[in-house]
């Protein structure tokens, strides 16, 4: 009889807690949304120290993670390399020619490749018999898996590879003259099709027809400024970046007895000449606060890599964040993940492992690393949201058509911290209204 007696209060106690815990603010906001109705809604909260569950919605249907995903793929890779690794752009000589290692550097520019060149020459070598180019460090893959091909000319969306030079992107400087004349000069030796018009305000857009001439950009639209500048992604990483050390060593006036581009693995015997280097850190930080594409996707393919090491590739930066994960106690069964920043549309997660996952980094990394690494508002893709709760929240957010999420902490006026992971789909909103409705719930939970 007691045996009964506690099981019927046991089973009370369960429905009872869920009824209270359907009544709370959270349960409220979500279920009063018109988001609700017509599209999908998961989210998830936890108590960053402990895992327990504080309020969880569609928690394990697999959705579109977005830019959210960097938070997942980007750990794993920090953890790999450090943050005294650096990207290192490599100038050898064996047998008299002169050899080129790219590092994927994100960072690196065309001027230091040039001075780079000046600084060969001022070491007295004053010619070589050929050029190698060596990309060894990743794969040639560079554009993510299931990226949608119209994205091509979007300026966030370049391209990525061991050749990465100049953010990867062409600079087109438009210029309206005294006397009316519009002009418009890429900072590449690329065609450019000119159909600018004068106008009342400045609406210039650069794109290529990848379909058509992927190396004629188009830029139209109109101009009241006398300068402005837009841009648009390299079609051809290498060959920029070869022609960029092939031109520097004309002006340099370094004889080449065969001026011609070669592909070759830095011979073991070879004598480093120059390098140069970019620190890794900054690239997290462009990864977590500005959600930057390029740095999410060399900074994994790299640490991949360097863990298996072999040449960086999509296979084991996935194999990476799959061992990561698991070695940490977090099941990413039915996980699909398809590229390192989310843009793929084949990336399929769920709430409940991203606090899972987040409740690991808050045990692991302490609250410091939370705040140092998360935007708080009035940083990157959160300088115009959330502004009162600085010091509070720390996020990341994603963004695609259609989707949109938060994924990160937040520290309750209760003295807790709460792991977050809000994924909405499917909407046909104007995006701006899904970013307040997150927001509410990030408020909700705030006032805990």
């Amino acid at each position: 009889m007691k045996n009964i007696f506690r099981a019927i209060l046991s089973v009370a106690a369960i429905f009872g807690g869920l009824n209270a815990f359907a009544n709370s603010n959270l349960a409220t906001t979500v279920n009063s949304s018109p988001l609700e109705t017509s599209s999908v809604v998961a989210v998830s909260v936890k108590e960053a120290d402990t895992g327990k569950v504080l309020y969880q919605h569609n928690e394990r249907k697999l959705l579109h993670p977005a830019s959210t995903l960097k938070i997942f793929t980007t750990i794993p890779a920090m953890e790999e390399l450090g943050d005294e690794y650096e990207f290192t752009t490599t100038f050898y000589t064996a047998n008299n020619n002169l050899y080129v290692k790219a590092g994927a550097d994100p960072f690196l520019t065309s001027t230091e490749l040039k001075n780079a060149i000046k600084s060969i020459k001022g070491k007295g070598y004053h010619s070589f018999n050929k050029v190698y180019f060596d990309g060894s460090i990743i794969d040639n893959a560079e554009w993510g898996i299931g990226w949608m091909w119209d994205d091509t000319t979007n300026k966030r969306m370049q391209k990525f590879s061991a050749y990465n030079v100049d953010n990867n992107l062409v600079n087109i400087e438009v210029a309206k003259g005294e006397d009316g004349v519009i002009t418009a000069k890429s900072n590449v030796p690329l065609p450019v099709i000119n159909s600018i018009s004068a106008g009342d305000k400045d609406d210039i857009f650069a794109v290529r027809n990848d379909w058509i001439s992927p190396e004629v950009i188009l830029v139209a639209g109109s101009i009241k400024s006398p300068v402005k500048t837009v841009q648009v992604p390299l079609n051809n990483l290498k060959r920029y970046y070869q022609q960029t050390i092939m031109k520097s060593i004309k002006n340099a006036k370094i004889t080449l007895q065969q001026p011609i581009c070669l592909e070759e693995k830095v011979p073991e015997n070879a004598k480093v000449l120059l390098k140069i280097k970019n620190p890794v850190t900054p690239a997290y930080e462009k990864i977590f606060k500005n959600s930057d594409n390029l740095c999410a996707e060399t900074v994994t393919k790299i640490a991949g890599g360097q863990k298996s090491g072999e040449t960086g590739s999509f296979s084991n930066q996935t194999k990476m964040f799959y061992d990561y994960w698991q070695a940490n106690g977090v099941d990413t069964k039915g996980i699909v993940i398809a590229d390192a920043s989310g843009v793929s549309r084949n990336n399929l997660v769920t709430v409940d492992f991203m606090t899972n996952a987040l409740d690991k980094i808050y045990v692991n990394k302490q609250e410091q690393f939370i705040k140092d690494t998360f935007a708080q508002p009035g940083e990157g893709t959160f300088s115009n949201r959330l502004l009162n709760y600085r010091g509070y929240v720390f996020l990341k957010s994603g963004t695609l058509a259609n989707i949109s999420g938060l994924a990160g902490y937040v520290k309750a006026d209760n003295g807790k911290t709460y792991s977050v992971a809000i994924l909405i789909q499917n909407f046909t909103y104007p995006e701006n209204q899904v970013k307040i409705f997150e927001n509410r719930l990030i408020e909700e939970i705030k006032k805990l």
